[in-house]
């Protein structure tokens, strides 16, 4: 919304329609979604003359969509009029309680002194608590819903109600560092020469029972099937497995590239005497094949993938703090698990919704917004990409087949993802009866017609309705009692969540990073543009994934010069000689540039910026900091 205080024109008679800009008037909250609480610094205002200096100190959010708050010097520290600069680097939580429709400033209460800027933990919790993230313990109340015997053993009469598959050779494929193992995977031939596959999530809601302190805390915090050959049968039911081994990606990458080779069993984590390391090697390669297949169908049949670079951390076990970094790789190993996970979320989205076509709980993302796609594919036409966004599945194909293998090519289709990523809606949770044109249950990114959430329910709430849901749907319980509208509001809930703890994780991944640059840089790294303002532009910095802002001003350069070729804006810098001697370089900067850059600590903050090398300049060593 427009500021109600920016002055509006009054006199527009000769103006296009399109040339004025929408204003509007905020008249109502109807519900509040932020946290109210920011982190910052204290500083004195800064007219010592006036009545507020005597009143008021001036709270500094560090977030700066987040306005400037007036807070009691009351609720300062004693000596921080005496002392102002001791507090300088001091980060504190702030809570706004009243903002005045005619203040620029809001009125604050201090919550919270957190430590020093610049430092992890206070920094984290900082984040945390903006984002309304609750990492408090939990209370004896809730404790006290789970096992209290450990350890836990399944009670004789559980075991009668389920299929009990222990003998069967089923296994975890996951991350080296994972403590959680809630899914679980299995795969045998039968004598038709067909698969049996086994999708096993583990029965979280079994120990939240509906309506306990566990339960409530759980829903508060909300967040932390098609076969190419057709499937021929499915079956849902509650089980009762034994994981006959912990394999992590890399023992499953190993085994999917060495398939004619016996894996020694010193390099494997134990496997229970009952299956062999063949035969467990043997049934990730009939999963690798299946879910290869998967994958294949489900792009011809018009999915969309937009993969963004991922930075991943090795970090001291002694002090927390980051070693090194990488782009995660994503493997074959990592493929095989989310195929078998879309394949069971869209198996029991059909499940429940065909139950309960009223109360199911399911997973839509809407199309990308129209006018920001429309404006990108203009531009990628004027670079000579064209681009079809008829569909998802011919937006992927554009991004796939427009590229080659070299580095610049490369490079490009990363910068091209990230830039049709920016249209693109968020995906969102919603009861099936609250919405009338089943045409908006689709998910787009994955053009199927239904979706839902059901294989993490350990980390993910709305994962716990949907298994509520799911054992309802056979038998196992009795018909959900909810209304829609009260299913609808816990899906709400659980949107806001998921929005807040996206932001809070790169959040997270920013600080470690920088914490990185202080430490290890500054790091040198070749770049390309993404985008071309009239005194800056912006850069997605490769070796690290990360995306930077370069200002001009901060370069040592003579002059620069900003221009539009067609609807193609440039950007042309001239360098300052280093000799006297020298003629001054010139360098040409505009969309798909390849640029030398350097990340660098700022001095003041926990914070980094990037400036760009001077053209002809040797590169430092391309060695990453050390894994």
């Amino acid at each position: 919304m427009k500021d109600e205080n920016t002055p509006i024109p009054q006199d527009t008679r000769g103006l296009s329609e399109k040339s004025l800009q929408k204003s509007a008037k905020v008249v109502y909250i109807l519900e509040k979604k932020h946290s109210r609480a920011a982190t910052g610094i204290l500083k004195l205002l800064a007219d010592k003359n006036s009545d507020l200096f005597k009143k008021y100190a001036l709270f500094s959010p560090s977030d700066h969509r987040v306005p400037r708050i007036y807070v009691p010097l009351k609720d300062c520290p004693q000596d921080f009029m005496t002392r102002p600069k001791d507090f300088a680097n001091t980060l504190f939580i702030c809570r706004i309680i009243d903002w005045k429709e005619d203040c620029n400033f809001a009125l604050g209460q201090l919550a919270k002194s957190l430590g020093q800027a610049g430092e992890i933990e206070p920094e984290t919790e900082g984040i945390l608590t903006e984002y309304g993230v609750d990492f408090s313990d939990f209370s004896s109340e809730v404790l006290e819903c789970l096992p209290q015997s450990l350890p836990w053993t399944i009670p004789p009469d559980e075991v009668g109600k389920r299929r009990d598959l222990r003998k069967d050779c089923i296994f975890t494929i996951d991350p080296s560092t994972a403590r959680d193992l809630d899914d679980a995977l299995a795969c045998r031939r039968l004598t038709d020469g067909t698969f049996e596959v086994g999708v096993h999530i583990a029965d979280v809601s079994y120990f939240v029972p509906e309506g306990s302190s566990l339960d409530k805390v759980a829903a508060e915090r909300a967040t932390s099937v098609y076969l190419v050959q057709k499937i021929l049968e499915e079956w849902f039911g509650r089980t009762i497995i034994r994981s006959c081994t912990k394999l992590s990606y890399d023992h499953a990458q190993s085994m999917i590239e060495n398939p004619t080779e016996k894996i020694p069993e010193e390099e494997l984590p134990p496997i229970s005497p009952e299956h062999s390391v063949e035969e467990v090697h043997q049934a990730v390669l009939n999963l690798h094949s299946i879910a290869k297949q998967l994958r294949r169908q489900r792009f011809v049949d018009g999915a969309l993938r937009l993969d963004q670079l991922k930075l991943a951390f090795t970090l001291d076990h002694e002090t927390g703090l980051p070693q090194g970094c990488h782009i995660y790789e994503y493997r074959d190993s990592n493929k095989l698990v989310e195929e078998f996970m879309l394949l069971a979320n869209m198996a029991v989205a059909h499940k429940i919704f065909r139950t309960f076509p009223e109360q199911a709980l399911l997973r839509r993302h809407p199309p990308p917004q129209t006018k920001m796609l429309s404006d990108l594919v203009e531009f990628c036409d004027q670079m000579g990409l064209p681009m079809d966004v008829s569909s998802a599945g011919a937006l992927n194909k554009s991004l796939t087949k427009t590229f080659g293998d070299d580095k610049y090519s490369l490079a490009r289709k990363e910068v091209l993802t990230n830039m049709y990523s920016r249209p693109m809606q968020m995906a969102l949770y919603f009861c099936s009866g609250m919405l009338q044109d089943q045409e908006q249950f689709r998910h787009y990114a994955l053009n199927v017609p239904l979706y839902t959430h059901f294989t993490s329910p350990i980390r993910r709430f709305a994962d716990v309705i949907v298994h509520r849901l799911l054992a309802a749907a056979l038998g196992y319980s009795e018909q959900p009692d909810v209304e829609p509208d009260t299913l609808q509001k816990q899906a709400d809930h659980c949107n806001d969540r998921r929005m807040a703890s996206k932001r809070v994780q790169e959040l997270s991944i920013g600080l470690f990073f920088a914490v990185l640059v202080k430490e290890s840089g500054p790091l040198e790294s070749e770049a390309m543009v993404m985008g071309v303002l009239n005194q800056a532009f912006d850069v997605l910095v490769l070796r690290f994934g990360v995306q930077k802002r370069i200002y001009c001003n901060a370069l040592a350069l003579r002059s620069y010069s900003f221009q539009k070729v067609g609807k193609k804006p440039e950007l042309t810098l001239v360098w300052e000689p280093d000799d006297l001697e020298e003629e001054p370089t010139q360098q040409v900067i505009t969309i798909f540039s390849l640029v030398d850059v350097v990340l660098q600590a700022e001095a003041t903050a926990l914070k980094y910026s990037a400036i760009l090398k001077r053209p002809g300049l040797e590169k430092a060593s391309d060695e990453e900091p050390e894994d």
